[in-house]
């Protein structure tokens, strides 16, 4: 007893003082082996917790052995040697444990890495698991003998044949991958892929939960697949996608049966949880030119059960910039019902009212409203087909003019982007033309066109640096510049169009040197977006336009320039935008500069 008692407290009787140690790893001339073998060591990962002893930092080192053996495997080199030594001896010397060591010094820690060559892939065989088993076609290996014989490269293969094999429908296949057979002789590795693909199956019933106050005959009929349908992940995915899409599901989860139906049928499942049905917003902007701008809305996602949608809108402009009888306001109602007579079909119905007052161009006091569906073609395509109506008072140079306008309006979108408000990789594409002629009730005919391209390429990190660039075409025709209505004519300048210059100042001229408008006109944009410290971001930018009272695109008037920078505070609903910019090629009566607030990007 008097011994055992004398073990037991030998530990307690130790000084209690940290090791502090350094650590060198033997340069490698394969900079990913080099890192890969610094990140599986232990004595690197916890060099700034000393351990307590010797004895710790023995432990701490010998766990490190494997460690870093396997590493070498995983990188390809099978018949590598890994030796660590602490204080000049071997880890594994059990002499070390007598060394004596000053408290306050710096043990030496080498870990030594000889990795000999880089092993090849010899055979690869994909087979099947069993002798009853028949692989689908066109299973095959895409990793060749010669390649290196990474634990990356075959692990990657693996998964790849997995995923082809469940592509053609195959919900429960399985590919195995036995021990590989390494020749040290030859330096290869022989790997078998050991494949069993279990039945195939097409898609079964689908079933639904968390449903309150969405209609489950329209959740039927937006979930159900087609008769025969092949199981097929992508199709789960695109469904679970779709839904979310609808915007009245906090989070859906979509999963397949764990077996087969009396049918031979995959069923799956799908698990929702509805959004607040109603909604409310407000929105802010200003700019030195235009003055400030207040905008609120309210909106239901789910107006009959069918995730229909509905938006109110109220927004007021030119506060601070008018007068309280010449603000602009403009109230609107826009409705979308989904699935609109047939799978992906939208219908539309749009109304509005607005007031707008411009000393330098016209006045204008409109009700209007649209009609139409919009079809999506996929996941990135869609294109609508709508008919305007708007009756309008226009007053341009003291006579005020009555315009009624008629007709078909049809637009083209693509869109790769993922984010609205602040895209970084991706491109946006819309294309739209409208006719509105005499013979449908026109006050007279007035045709248009118009493409706004936008483009975004992520250059470092997760949008740390994104260059964006804008390119903006439209042309009217139906008569001289003159005689088109002129809220139909066109102008630039502004917050969205060219920065710098006061709204609508970039047109040709009238005899008073006003804004007249134009026929065609040609904008663009190039930012470069640097993000930093996570929320916050400086965008030095480049914008041009002009417009002519040609109709197709001439450059008879100048190209008016502009520059300057922003500054982006990156919130959960879109950045916070503040630009500043100078016009290169000031006319007499521009501005020096002009400053900007809203929210989201400028495109």
């Amino acid at each position: 007893m008097r011994i055992a008692a004398q073990i037991l407290l030998l530990p307690v009787a130790l000084p209690a003082s940290a090791l502090d140690y350094r650590v060198e790893v033997t340069p490698l001339s394969d900079a990913s082996l080099q890192s890969a073998v610094e990140a599986s060591s232990t004595l690197i990962e916890l060099k700034d917790i000393p351990p307590e002893d010797l004895f710790s930092l023995q432990r701490r080192a010998e766990s490190d052995l494997p460690r870093l053996e396997k590493a070498l495997r995983s990188a390809g080199y099978y018949g590598g040697t890994v030796a660590i030594q602490v204080a000049g001896r071997d880890v594994e010397d059990p002499a070390l444990l007598d060394e004596e060591v000053a408290p306050e010094g710096v043990l030496p820690v080498a870990i030594g890495i000889e990795p000999g060559k880089l092993f090849t892939l010899g055979a690869v065989e994909v087979r099947a698991a069993r002798s009853d088993v028949v692989l689908p076609p066109g299973i095959g290996p895409q990793i060749k003998a010669g390649n290196p014989a990474r634990a990356a490269n075959i692990l990657n293969e693996r998964e790849r044949l997995l995923n082809a094999i469940l592509a053609q429908g195959y919900p429960f296949a399985r590919v195995d991958l036995p021990p590989a057979v390494v020749d040290h002789a030859t330096g290869t590795v022989t790997v078998a892929f050991d494949i069993d693909p279990g039945p195939q199956a097409t898609m079964g019933p689908v079933t639904i939960s968390g449903l309150t106050q969405v209609d489950p005959a329209f959740m039927q009929q937006r979930t159900a697949f087609r008769p025969g349908q092949m199981y097929s992940p992508a199709e789960i995915m695109a469904l679970r996608d779709d839904l979310r899409s609808l915007d009245v599901f906090d989070s859906v989860k979509v999963t397949t049966a764990k077996e087969l139906d009396a049918n031979g049928q995959l069923p799956v499942a799908i698990e929702v949880t509805e959004r607040k049905r109603r909604f409310i917003g407000f929105g802010a902007n200003y700019s030195t030119n235009d003055g400030a701008g207040l905008k609120a809305y309210w909106g239901h996602r789910n107006l009959f059960g069918g995730a229909e949608r509905l938006r109110l809108e109220a927004e007021v402009g030119g506060l601070g910039e008018n007068d309280l009888t010449d603000t602009n306001f403009a109230v609107s109602a826009a409705f979308r019902k989904p699935d609109f007579i047939e799978r992906d079909q939208d219908l539309l119905l749009n109304l509005s009212a607005i007031e707008e007052n411009d000393d330098e161009t016209f006045d204008k006091r409109a009700i209007g409203g649209s009609a139409g569906i919009e079809r999506r073609l996929n996941e990135q395509m869609s294109v609508g087909a709508l008919m305007d109506i708007e009756a309008s008072q226009i007053t341009e140079d003291g006579e005020t003019d009555d315009f009624l306008l008629v007709g078909p309006r049809g637009t083209f979108r693509y869109d790769t982007t993922t984010d609205l408000l602040n895209p970084i990789s991706g491109t946006r594409l819309v294309v739209s033309g409208f006719a509105y002629p005499q013979f449908l009730g026109s006050s007279q005919d007035v045709f248009g066109t118009s493409a706004d391209l936008s483009a975004y390429w992520n250059m470092v990190g997760e949008g740390d640096v994104v260059l964006a660039g804008r390119l903006g075409l439209a042309n009217v025709f139906g008569g001289d510049t003159a005689d088109l209505p002129a809220d139909r004519r066109l102008y630039a300048g502004g917050g969205g169009s060219v920065r710098g210059y006061e709204f609508r100042s970039i047109s040709p001229l009238d005899a008073d040197d006003e804004p007249l408008g134009g026929r065609s006109l040609v904008t663009g944009s190039i930012e470069l977006r640097y993000r930093f410290l996570d929320n916050f971001g400086l965008v030095p930018f480049l914008d041009f336009g002009t417009v002519s009272d040609d109709v197709f695109y001439g450059f008879d008037e100048e190209v008016q320039f502009a520059a300057g920078l922003g500054f982006r505070y990156y919130t959960a609903i879109g950045p916070i935008r503040a630009d500043i910019a100078v016009p290169l090629n000031p006319r007499d009566d521009d501005e020096f500069a002009a400053f900007y607030i809203s929210i989201g990007q400028a495109f």
